[in-house]
C-alpha cells in the first residue's frame, strides 16, 4: 500500500508487509527519508501490515493481515514532541 502523505513536504508513506515497516520516501527525488516500525506484535511493530491511511487531523492508520488483524493508529509529532498535522511542519 502506497500513502502520499502531503504534497507540501512531499512525503510518500510505504507499507511493506515483507519487511514489516512503513517506508518514508521523498515523493519528487524516490530518496528514503526513513522507516517506520519493526516486526513484531507490540505497539509501533507490525506483523503484515497491508493497509496505510491518514485522516483529515493528520493521524496515520495501518492494517495488518494473516495472523496480525489488527489496525494501529499513529499521532505525527516532530522531534520536539509536538503534535504536527504534517511531517516536518514548524
Amino acid at each position: 500500500s502506497v500513502l502520499e502523505n502531503d504534497s507540501v513536504t512531499g512525503d510518500v508513506l510505504v507499507a511493506d508487509g515483507t519487511n514489516h515497516r512503513i517506508w518514508i520516501h521523498d515523493r519528487h527525488t524516490g530518496e528514503l527519508k526513513g522507516s517506520v516500525g519493526s516486526p513484531g506484535r507490540m505497539a509501533g511493530q507490525f506483523f503484515w501490515i497491508d493497509a496505510i491511511a491518514t485522516d483529515s487531523m493528520g493521524n496515520i492508520y495501518t492494517g495488518e493481515v494473516d495472523s496480525g488483524k489488527r489496525v494501529q493508529k499513529f499521532l505525527l509529532k516532530n522531534g520536539d514532541g509536538v503534535r504536527r498535522i504534517r511531517p516536518l511542519e514548524y
